[in-house]
């Protein structure tokens, strides 16, 4: 496909853009390159106001004729091109049934069934006395967003006090912040440093968690526990996971585990299993007593983000309320189609495969990624962070970035960089906190890159990088 498909026109595309977009039906499937340009001419092919920066960023660029080569977007979880082949297939088989409303808010019967024995299996739940009773799960078809979103308002409703409701996250961050502060808490950050290879401190945290104690304006309202952590790629101790767990327990605070990527790590890599530690502390606690919710996307491990599939597990008398009640106040029982294909993929030997190979490939992205930087752009070792879980990993703004910080009106480091590297090399990087963040954190400049595409590709990638002469001190 032409790299000037897309032309600029003052009132946004022209209708000989709209045309072209419209008539370029076919994804060009076996070439990635123009898969993707396909994929974003096609995505973007209107002049509807963007909510991502990066959205707007990619429009302009393709409005510019791909002047650096085809975009390469590194910058948020998505490759529009790399859903499972054995997945995508099964969509094909599905049952007319699918098209239509289905009758269980709690998700298509078939998947679930797929879904609680792999979700046992997976985190070690092998006795029953662990979990039965305690644990039930359901379906979301409209993304883990909307399912945390649903837990804070229910949380909330729950609340007698009239102290500001605490949520203490670890910071860089997903945005927790977004869903969170809309309801009416403050998201408190237990800042991960570089220093200490973004590892969680038990000592920082039980400070933050005193302090919160000593205000007494605020009221420690919930843990969130990204144990898989985006975007540092690390995998948290099990000691520092039932540090938090227990503190909030112990301090009638709620738990939310978010294991978006708990199955998406290195090889030789034993995910900590969030879930199984927050079983281990209600073991010996009063039944229904303590709030906690775990949800987890199937969009990351299969590379089918939009299709907004994922698992809610929690408390059986916090999950009906959620999903009979709180859950009909924006959605229906939408997505049969989707899953019923996932309820055919999961019990496909081919799943367990995809993500095997797929452990294998996020080792070698990592080790490929890590001695370019080294050798190529001249990092120092301690500027890169390639961690072991989730598909990204970290690297420190180069330092000529940093230093003009103080001389270029105050621009954050890390949109410095992001839009010089984007202008020279077509090459979209993420600040390491991915999201706008809120009054309570502190920027950090260090960028995220996301490995999702296959290894050529990236790796032709740091090469424009190399090429423009980006490096780490220049």
């Amino acid at each position: 496909m032409s790299q000037r498909l897309v032309r600029a026109s003052i009132g946004g595309f022209t209708a000989v853009d709209r045309l072209a977009v419209k008539r370029q039906t076919t994804p060009c499937c076996h070439d990635e390159r123009l898969c993707m340009q396909h994929a974003l001419t096609t995505l973007l092919a209107d002049d509807s106001p963007p909510v991502m920066p990066d959205a707007q960023l990619l429009r302009d660029y393709l409005r510019k004729g791909s002047p650096q080569g085809d975009p390469l977007c590194l910058s948020f979880g998505e490759t529009w091109s790399e859903v499972a082949t054995g997945l995508a297939a099964c969509v094909d088989s599905t049952e007319r049934s699918g098209h239509g409303y289905q009758l269980s808010m709690y998700g298509l019967p078939a998947l679930r069934r797929a879904l609680i024995p792999r979700l046992l299996a997976e985190h070690g739940l092998d006795d029953p006395a662990t979990w039965e009773g305690r644990l039930d799960l359901a379906v979301t078809w409209t993304g883990t967003r909307s399912a945390m979103y649903d837990y804070g308002r229910f949380l909330r409703a729950e609340d007698t006090t009239d102290r500001i409701p605490v949520a203490v996250v670890a910071g860089p961050s997903w945005d927790y912040s977004g869903v969170l502060t809309p309801l009416g808490y403050r998201v408190r950050y237990l800042e991960l440093s570089p220093t200490d290879g973004f590892r969680p401190d038990p000592q920082a945290f039980a400070a933050l968690v005193d302090d919160i104690a000593g205000n007494p304006k605020e009221r420690l309202a919930l843990v969130v526990v990204n144990t898989q952590h985006n975007p540092t790629a690390v995998n948290w101790p099990a000691s520092f996971v039932t540090q938090a767990v227990r503190t909030a327990f112990d301090r009638d605070a709620a738990v939310l585990v978010d294991d978006a990527y708990f199955a998406v790590h290195n090889l030789g890599v034993t995910p900590t299993s969030a879930l199984k530690i927050v079983l281990g502390e209600l073991a010996n606690r009063p039944a229904g007593r303590h709030h906690w919710l775990a949800v987890r996307s199937l969009g990351k491990q299969f590379h089918c983000n939009g299709w907004g599939l994922g698992t809610v597990v929690g408390d059986p008398s916090t999950l009906e309320t959620l999903v009979n009640r709180y859950r009909l106040h924006h959605s229906l029982m939408y997505g049969g189609i989707q899953q019923q294909a996932m309820a055919r993929w999961l019990e496909d030997p081919a799943s367990d495969a995809f993500l095997a190979e797929q452990q294998r490939k996020y080792t070698k992205k990592r080790h490929l990624i890590g001695e370019f930087l080294r050798q190529r752009l001249g990092y120092p070792a301690d500027k890169v962070h390639l961690g072991e879980c989730t598909s990204y990993m970290l690297f420190a703004v180069p330092a000529c970035h940093v230093e003009a910080h103080s001389t270029d009106g105050g621009k954050a480091p890390t949109e410095r960089f992001r839009q010089d590297c984007f202008d020279r090399t077509g090459v979209l990087f993420a600040p390491a906190w991915p999201w706008p963040y809120s009054g309570d954190a502190r920027p950090l400049p260090w960028m995220r890159m996301f490995l999702g595409p296959d290894a050529d590709r990236l790796m032709s990638g740091l090469e424009r990088l190399a090429e423009a002469g980006i490096s780490y001190q220049g």
